[in-house]
């Protein structure tokens, strides 16, 4: 099943790119001339993808930057999040790069986070080598286990990035602790208003905090009661109210049951009736992976192949 955090961290690469650049990766981002802008390259990405017949692929952004020297450069970036091992990870990345250079004739420089947790995990570099004939591909990758070391380093720096680690971080640490990630819910965003970061800073960067540290409801309700208390006392209703919550979770709520109810419906018209196991199975999915599942299901042969898909 294709995982809740990939939506967010897309969101959080569109509003700050070059924050993202400059905190993973700081020696790139010293070469790309900022003042020039960037450019995401999402229909030259769905290009890429429609064409490669090499299976289903997780890439998220294509981005086209200047450096200094005045030469227009391409810009990969892949996250791979909460997937762990794949033994040809590597070679995903040394095709995609190859594609993207033989269909524009750009160079590309590929970036990797590596959101999972896996420790052990840490690829760098596609090779092979045949006949005298050597291949090879050697990108830059980033390990958000690795930062779980740095904890204090990262409390300590006002990079939006450090706050984003954070919450991937507190994540996976509490996957079986919701008390605990209440805890750390409430302390980081608390630290949204105690960096001095302007609104609408505060409100993207509480945005993706929201999405991805999800409490059972008794405790997302506990949080929302402190975060109003905490904003009235600063004075800075930044985020929402209590009411305004509510009412995106209301909306939430409806987007989710329409996109159940054509689910089931293309479900039944292709395979007939549907199991209660399966139907109960479909109504525990978000609404970004019930778009993701909408599509996918036009591929699926038998009702087995559902089955595949809910157990990834």
């Amino acid at each position: 099943m294709k995982s809740d955090y990939d939506s967010p961290w897309k969101e959080i690469l569109d509003h700050f790119f070059d924050s993202f650049v400059g905190f993973f990766f700081p020696r790139a981002h010293r070469q790309i001339d900022w003042d020039r802008g960037y450019e995401f390259l999402d229909k030259e990405l769905q290009r890429i993808v429609a064409d490669a017949a090499i299976g289903r692929r997780v890439v998220d952004k294509l981005v086209k930057v200047w450096l200094k020297t005045g030469a227009e450069l391409w810009v990969l970036v892949h996250i791979e999040v909460q997937s762990g091992r794949e033994d040809d990870f590597p070679l995903r990345l040394y095709i995609y790069n190859y594609r993207i250079f033989d269909r524009y004739k750009t160079r590309v420089a590929t970036f990797v986070i590596l959101a999972d947790d896996e420790l052990t995990w840490q690829p760098t570099h596609y090779r092979h080598e045949l006949l005298g004939t050597t291949v090879s591909l050697r990108f830059s990758m980033r390990k958000l286990l690795n930062y779980a070391r740095h904890w204090q380093a990262l409390e300590r720096r006002r990079d939006v990035f450090a706050v984003v680690v954070m919450a991937h971080l507190k994540v996976l640490e509490t996957r079986s602790a919701p008390n605990d990630r209440l805890i750390w819910k409430l302390y980081l965003t608390k630290m949204l208003y105690e960096r001095g970061y302007d609104e609408l800073v505060v409100v993207r960067l509480f945005k993706f905090l929201d999405w991805l540290m999800l409490l059972p409801e008794e405790l997302e309700l506990a949080f929302m009661d402190d975060l109003l208390m905490y904003e009235e006392v600063k004075q800075m209703p930044y985020i929402t109210s209590v009411e305004r919550i509510g009412e995106k979770r209301g909306l939430e709520t409806g987007r989710v049951e329409g996109s159940v109810a054509v689910v089931l419906r293309l479900l039944q018209r292709r395979f007939g009736p549907i199991s209660t196991e399966i139907e109960t199975r479909i109504r525990t999915l978000r609404f970004e992976q019930l778009e993701v599942l909408a599509e996918a299901l036009l591929d699926f042969v038998t009702l087995a192949d559902l089955a595949v898909w809910l157990d990834q």
